[in-house]
């Protein structure tokens, strides 16, 4: 008996032994796997990263050679295009006005104006507005300036001429305030940020 129950004895020693080795075993391919994988990924990551990269770059320099290739009569038809989708959407902007926000903008036109008109004799045109909200706009924003009257003016069927002239009465000197010479300094001034709010940043 004592040698049948050293033979168990021995027999769970050896399977004790062989799990714990096996357990060693799972343990390390575990850790191996794990490093597998950070290594996958991180390689897989990398070669996302670069794929990306050379595919933005890939586009940019056909974005570029498309551009460089374009023909010129297309660059102006772009840029026309541009030009009168902005000069369009000041047209509507300004023509949605009311008339006491029109005035508004007109004075502040007129804040810009240069003090050569100081103590000067001058005749105020309006155009599109009410002769006596031409004159308080001046009044108010003008200083200095002396008003020998004011007079209506034609605007020849142009809807963006709305506004003031200003002009002395010797007719040496003139200003113009109108809707037309604020939508032409946007334009100049401010064109970019102008065509991008409208069309986009690919304008």
């Amino acid at each position: 008996m004592e040698v049948l129950k050293s033979g168990e004895e021995l027999e769970k020693q050896v399977l004790d032994d062989a799990r714990a080795k096996a357990s060693r075993i799972l343990a390390e391919a575990d850790r191996e796997c794990a490093a597998l994988r950070d290594e996958w990924q991180r390689k897989t990551d990398e070669d996302l990263r670069k794929i990306e990269t050379d595919r933005d770059a890939r586009i940019e320099a056909v974005r570029q050679e498309l551009q460089a290739s374009l023909p010129l009569d297309f660059m102006r038809a772009r840029l026309s295009h541009i030009q009168e989708s902005i000069a369009r959407a000041l047209s509507e902007y300004f023509g949605g006005l009311s008339p006491a926000d029109l005035v508004r903008v007109v004075g502040r036109m007129l804040r810009r104006i240069p003090p050569v008109f100081r103590d000067q004799q001058t005749v105020v045109y309006a155009a599109g507005i009410p002769p006596q909200d031409a004159k308080r706009a001046v009044e108010e924003n003008v200083a200095g300036i002396r008003i020998e009257s004011v007079k209506s003016m034609e605007q020849d069927g142009d809807a963006a001429d709305v506004g003031v002239v200003l002009e002395t009465s010797d007719r040496r000197i003139r200003f113009r305030g109108t809707l037309k010479e604020l939508s032409a300094q946007l334009l100049e001034q401010h064109r970019e940020e102008l065509a991008a709010a409208l069309l986009g940043r690919d304008a």
